[in-house]
């Protein structure tokens, strides 16, 4: 048996008002009278269910827990000494709501069924009040735990259709990255068991990479988001979601939207890659090498960056897309490579085949770094820069080269500038 602790546990109880409630029934059990414990357990399992409708009302409008609340309102309006919801509210949870596993409905109902031989007395019984035995009480305060008030209300399956109905509601709302994740996971994921997490990642994979109806196109954006975000949050998980959806996540679809959208995501987490079957590999290759946008993903296929900055520097600088300039660095600094990157701005900026992209080249690859470059990154800068007349003869270039100049002389006072008239 697992191990398993009733004090450890309570302190796990969401709801506050229940955790104070359970503290009686733990009392009752420590000094030995069972019998009110297994009363009182009924009564707080069910009290914490009605909060946990309660907030899946209040909190995340889900449209099926107030219906049930609804419901038990209505019973106790006909009758106010009628405690048939109370029988109901479990089955309830389990159907309607997919709360329970069938196992955990078979223990709360046995709960039920000893509260109800500890309450009421039996006229034919010797005994016409049962008290149940330690290990029973044992047994049902765990099950009652285990099952309900150490669970968020969030557990429900069913809250994945109250989660998308609500990303769709706020997607015009909160635009950046940054907001979109402090939403959702305050709102949501801190309070979704892993197993509620790996039905909304397939969802959400489904939905961004493998779907393309209108509803599902208009939300790719932010469903894309909140994949990003639970990767970030729950980055073990993932990868174990990953692994074990395999054969899922392989089975590719092709139209552009769906497959631009999975080569984004992978460009940014190319460890992805890992997880493919290599049959999926080989076709994402494949799309890379073959598509219209095959300079921006070149980055895919290489799991190294310094491997593929070494790609960059040793093949036609077409190759090179500086829209992924954000990612090399990044990954440079984390791997500590940041000197092949800074010789890759040096490349970029040299092999630039027009004035205006010289301009560009300058201000995102030299601008930045200037000051952190070597004497030999400098001079094969000027080496190479004054070789190239879309560097030396643009109109930008008198000032930005100037700066160039400057750094070298901060290095080296003695520097000789005779040899490069064009820079």
């Amino acid at each position: 048996m697992s191990y398993f602790s009733i004090d450890e546990s309570i302190e796990n109880i969401k709801n506050p008002y229940t955790k104070k409630l359970f503290k009686e029934v733990y009392s009752s059990y420590a000094m030995g009278n069972y019998r009110s414990a297994t009363v009182m357990l009924w009564s707080v399992v069910v009290t914490d269910l009605v909060h946990k409708l309660k907030e899946l009302d209040s909190i995340y409008n889900d449209p099926k827990a107030l219906q049930i609340l609804q419901y038990i309102q209505t019973e106790q309006t006909k009758d106010p000494k009628s405690s048939k919801w109370e029988s109901e509210i479990v089955d309830k949870f389990h159907k309607e709501i997919n709360f329970f596993e069938t196992f955990e409905v078979a223990n709360l109902e046995h709960l039920q069924k000893m509260r109800h031989v500890s309450a009421h007395p039996v006229i034919t019984s010797t005994d016409l009040l049962h008290s149940p035995t330690k290990e029973t009480v044992y047994s049902l305060i765990r099950n009652a735990l285990e099952s309900v008030l150490t669970k968020e209300a969030l557990f429900s399956s069913k809250i994945l259709d109250v989660i998308f109905a609500d990303l769709n509601a706020i997607k015009d709302t909160l635009v950046t990255f940054e907001d979109r994740e402090r939403y959702f996971v305050h709102k949501f994921l801190n309070k979704m068991p892993n197993v509620l997490v790996a039905k909304l990642i397939k969802v959400l994979w489904k939905f961004v990479f493998k779907v393309n109806d209108s509803d599902v196109k208009a939300n790719r954006g932010i469903n894309l988001d909140i994949l990003k975000v639970i990767l970030i949050n729950r980055r073990e998980f993932f990868l174990d979601f990953l692994q074990q959806e395999k054969t899922f996540i392989s089975d590719l679809k092709l139209e552009k939207d769906l497959k631009d959208a999975l080569l984004d995501f992978v460009l940014s987490n190319r460890f992805i890659m890992n997880f493919f079957e290599d049959e999926c590999v080989q076709t994402i290759h494949a799309i890379i090498d073959d598509g219209k946008s095959a300079k921006k993903y070149q980055l895919i296929k290489f799991e190294r960056i310094v491997d593929y900055i070494d790609y960059l520097v040793t093949t036609d600088t077409s190759n090179f897309v500086i829209t992924n300039l954000d990612i090399i660095e990044n990954e440079s600094i984390e791997n500590n490579c940041i000197e092949e990157f800074k010789n890759l701005c040096v490349y970029g900026y040299c092999q630039s085949s027009s004035y205006a992209e010289a301009d560009k080249m300058f201000e995102k690859l030299i601008t930045p770094h200037l000051s952190t470059f070597n004497l030999a990154q400098l001079k094969t800068l000027i080496d190479d820069a004054n070789n190239n007349s879309q560097c030396c003869d643009r109109w930008r270039n008198s000032s930005e080269h100037q700066s160039v100049r400057t750094t070298i002389t901060t290095l080296d006072a003695n520097f000789d500038f005779t040899p490069y008239s064009n820079f």
